[in-house]
């Protein structure tokens, strides 16, 4: 299985490629939350209506590089802190891929050792 990639195209500019160093860590399975209204009734009976359900993605990259590998994360983050959707592939060598928002509107790539960085990242599923 191959490392996850991320592709963008910046507005006015050529298609982008994040291909990952290292695999992310602490991927859950999946992550969803419910937009619901409940009410009980004085009688006891229960009435939800569902507006939607969101589907997020969260995962730490322990180990960004400086540098080049930097850099293209900086370039991805600085694209995608504008609102702009891309699309995740989970395996880099797979078709197969979701597109997503960045959740986040507020990131740090926080110092882990001399010439590493780690981050935190969480996005939401674009629904079209």
């Amino acid at each position: 299985m191959a490392n996850p990639k991320i592709v963008y195209t910046p507005e006015g500019g050529a298609e982008q490629t994040l291909n990952f160093a290292l695999p992310p860590r602490e991927v859950p399975a999946y992550q969803k939350t419910a937009v619901r209204h409940d009410n009980v009734s004085a009688a006891g009976i229960r009435e939800s209506v569902l507006e939607r359900t969101d589907e997020f993605l969260e995962f730490t990259m322990d180990f960004i590089k400086a540098g080049t590998d930097l850099a293209n994360w900086q370039a991805f983050l600085d694209y995608a802190l504008a609102g702009a959707a891309f699309a995740y592939y989970p395996d880099a060598s797979l078709g197969a891929s979701t597109n997503y928002l960045l959740e986040d509107t507020e990131l740090l790539a926080a110092r882990q050792a001399p010439g590493a960085y780690t981050l935190r990242l969480k996005m939401r599923k674009q629904i079209l």
